[in-house]
């Protein structure tokens, strides 16, 4: 059986120069379109589309940079700096103007002109500056004077405008088209009425006397604390070499030996934990026998002790 044929309209891989036409689609209008080879069908400019006789929107440039953000001359916060800045003593402080004995310095003898030339030059030039500096800042206080007169009469104009229509009356428009509201239920702008308005701020007042009193307490019994513990504190060269000689003398039983503990504090070992604080509160630990035949003579000692310091008003 001989190979199919195919017809070359529809196999345009075959036979390319025979079907032109059918690379592009039919068409439903009767002008012919300019037909870009780089521009597919799915580009929005793929078919042609009048645009209306107006101007295209302005497109500014991106312009690469940031600038640096302009200084305050003069400082917002005082206003006499503009009539300080632009002063004879600030003139006189910021441009100096050249001493007399420079002035009147003799030209060394022998010099090149290019030399003087360019001290000339200099000279002339730090003048220019002077003149500039000065003229800028008196420049720039007039308008600074005139932006704030302008920025000040646009504000008081808002402002004029806008108590105006504040105050200013209904207009008959909204009153006679205003939806019937009863005067009981008009919002009131002095806020809800509380009954118990006397019996709460007095409350307050006594809650914030006690927490007063209590604050004023403790700053006493820190002060007493700090007032009791001074009679330790090392204040004196000399207190500090005894305090140095008695933790540091191995003729003392500052450390451990065969008999008794020392009293260094390097002996007392790792402060105990909040576990063992409540087993030995509860004495929930076999393994001390003799703390647990002592019962709560530590306990009890220390409770007596904090009784004391209250009732006599200071630490022991």
């Amino acid at each position: 059986m001989p190979p199919p044929r195919f017809h070359s309209a529809t196999c345009p891989y075959l036979y390319p120069s025979r079907c032109q036409r059918s690379h592009h689609p039919r068409l439903f209008s009767t002008t012919t379109p300019s037909y870009r080879p780089s521009m597919g069908p799915e580009s929005p400019n793929y078919i042609h589309v009048p645009r209306a006789p107006q101007s295209d929107a302005y497109y500014r440039p991106h312009i690469k940079g940031i600038l640096p953000t302009p200084r305050h001359i003069f400082p917002r916060t005082k206003k006499e700096a503009p009539e300080i800045k632009t002063s004879d003593a600030y003139f006189a402080a910021t441009t100096p103007e050249p001493s007399p004995a420079t002035l009147n310095a003799p030209q060394p003898k022998g010099i090149d002109p290019s030399a003087r030339r360019l001290i000339e030059w200099k000279s002339k030039i730090a003048e220019h500056r002077r003149r500039n500096l000065r003229e800028s800042l008196v420049e720039l206080r007039e308008r600074k004077k005139k932006t704030d007169a302008r920025l000040d009469a646009r504000s008081a104009a808002k402002q004029r405008d806008r108590q105006a229509r504040l105050s200013a009356p209904t207009p008959a428009d909204e009153k006679y088209t205003a939806a019937s509201v009863l005067q009981s239920t008009l919002p009131s702008r002095s806020g809800l009425r509380d009954p118990d308005r006397e019996a709460r701020i007095a409350q307050k007042q006594a809650n914030f006397s006690a927490h007063d009193a209590m604050k004023k307490a403790e700053r006493q019994n820190a002060l007493h604390t700090l007032y009791m513990n001074a009679r330790d504190f090392i204040v004196t060269e000399q207190k500090l070499n005894e305090a140095v000689e008695r933790a540091f003398d191995p003729n003392s039983n500052q450390f451990d030996n065969e008999s008794r503990r020392g009293l260094n504090i390097w002996n007392l070992g790792y402060p105990e934990t909040v576990k063992e604080h409540l087993e030995r509160a509860n004495k929930g630990e076999a393994g001390r026998a003799v703390e647990r035949m002592s019962g709560f003579s530590g306990i009890t000692d220390e409770r007596m002790r904090r009784i004391g310091e209250e009732l006599t008003g200071g630490k022991m």
